[in-house]
């Protein structure tokens, strides 16, 4: 670990979240965060931890993916419930996609105890998942992942993993992604921390239910995005999403398949600057996990109508309950 502040208490620009908690305001919102000075937690968010919560686990990659294995396996070490409603196959990068085609044909098995197949985007196998698996008594949480691969700055945009997360806030289920990131020089294991992000998604979601009191897991249309670098050695910091266009894609003439073809090359700039203070990608590049706390309303803050988005006093009560995790 170094020996620097980078953890839980890091600053940087932004309304409450990656900005510091405030002293005095983070003692009295810490509800059994195990760090001194702060009140006990709440005997229902107490029951509710030790009877372990109802999850669904999704991801983009696909039911079979090993990562969503080792998600599963760590939520239930912990006590949890924990059912796989995943894509069939790869369905990395389809975003927030969901089909909206009438009359189209869904096929979803369960080809296994506990794990559900459903022939869509992440998004309809977390809604599949919520109204038929979970019929009548919705999940207490869907966690989504672990993506191989970071979901920071532009890239959590497009994310399926990030998409599961928008799906399952839509139907008011709280939700919780969570990446490994790449490295880059092992390509024989180049997600060495896949195991390490499972484990800590399972200690998050331990501490979101410890802390939760009389409330919610979190607050109201929002997700938890958790970025955990290939190679941790920092804390955890609470970050912005960043700007840094790390995932570059060119458009390749490919006159050989055909007159109009052409190829998508994918690569990756782990240099790409990045102007946000505070952000994901600067996090992952010092060793920190990055803590993201992301919204599935893409409007302007005051400009629509309606439910409220959540407010400092929500960010910093969340960022506070999170306070003192480490990778």
């Amino acid at each position: 670990m170094k020996g620097r502040t980078g953890r839980t208490g890091r600053t940087g620009s932004g309304a409450g979240w990656a900005a510091g908690a405030g002293g005095a305001l983070a003692l009295v919102l810490l509800a059994g965060s195990g760090v001194a000075g702060a009140r006990p937690a709440e005997p229902e968010s107490r029951v509710r931890a030790e009877a372990g919560l109802r999850v669904l686990v999704s991801n983009d990659d696909g039911y079979r993916h090993p990562y969503i294995r080792l998600l599963a396996q760590a939520l239930r070490r912990a006590g949890h419930e924990a059912v796989i409603v995943a894509p069939d196959g790869n369905r990395s990068g389809s975003g927030t996609g969901v089909n909206y085609e009438r009359g189209a044909t869904v096929r979803a098995e369960e080809t296994g105890p506990g794990v559900w197949s459903v022939s869509g985007s992440p998004g309809d196998a977390v809604a599949f998942g919520i109204q038929h698996v979970f019929a009548g008594d919705p999940p207490d949480l869907v966690v989504s992942g672990v993506n191989p691969g970071p979901n920071t700055g532009p890239t959590a945009n497009h994310s399926g993993t990030v998409g599961a997360t928008v799906a399952a806030q839509e139907l008011g289920v709280p939700a919780l992604a969570v990446s490994a990131g790449v490295d880059l020089t092992s390509p024989d294991d180049p997600f060495p921390s896949a195991p390490l992000a499972a484990d800590f998604a399972a200690r998050t979601v331990d501490r979101l239910a410890r802390t939760a009191g009389r409330g919610a897991l979190l607050p109201a249309y929002t997700a938890l995005n958790v970025n955990v670098p290939a190679k941790p050695d920092g804390g955890v910091a609470f970050t912005h999403l960043g700007r840094a266009q790390e995932i570059t894609r060119e458009f390749v003439p490919a006159p050989d398949t055909c007159a109009t073809c052409y190829t998508v090359s994918v690569g990756l700039d782990p240099s790409a600057p990045e102007p946000v203070g505070g952000a994901d990608t600067s996090a992952l590049r010092a060793g920190d996990v990055s803590l993201s706390l992301l919204t599935g309303d893409w409007g302007a803050p005051g400009w629509a109508r309606g439910e409220r988005p959540p407010d400092e006093r929500d960010v910093r009560r969340t960022r506070a309950r999170l306070a003192g995790l480490h990778p």
